[in-house]
């Protein structure tokens, strides 16, 4: 979980990492390209798990995703913390986004079936 910085939307809210995607990327290259620029890590997007509808403006999409290399080192600008949690821990880190709750439940069920298709 990242803690987002001071001076992001919803600074110092806890959440899982990500972001928008950029004009011309797909919703898998966003999420690598993410990754690299808030912590530093080269990932792999495995799987959609879902998506969860945050107001009117945004969807957020959930990936798994497979840690290939590099080592945790934070934007400054856009990440305050990292933690490396459980579920259980995750969901008592305050104050959380409300579209964490959401994404805890995927992440619930893909750890229950992880054969199940999202």
């Amino acid at each position: 979980m990242i803690q987002r910085a001071a001076g992001v939307r919803k600074g110092g809210t806890w959440c899982f990492p990500g972001g928008h995607v950029e004009r011309g990327e797909t919703a898998r290259r966003a999420i690598v390209r993410e990754f690299r620029e808030e912590l530093g890590l080269q990932v792999e997007a495995t799987r959609r798990l879902g998506a969860v509808r945050v107001g009117r403006e945004y969807v957020l999409a959930v990936w798994q995703v497979r840690w290939l290399g590099g080592a945790v080192r934070p934007a400054a600008e856009e990440v305050a913390d990292v933690r490396w949690v459980s579920l259980a821990e995750a969901g008592a880190l305050s104050p959380g986004l409300p579209s964490n709750v959401r994404v805890f439940e995927m992440l619930e069920g893909s750890v229950a079936d992880p054969g199940a298709v999202h």
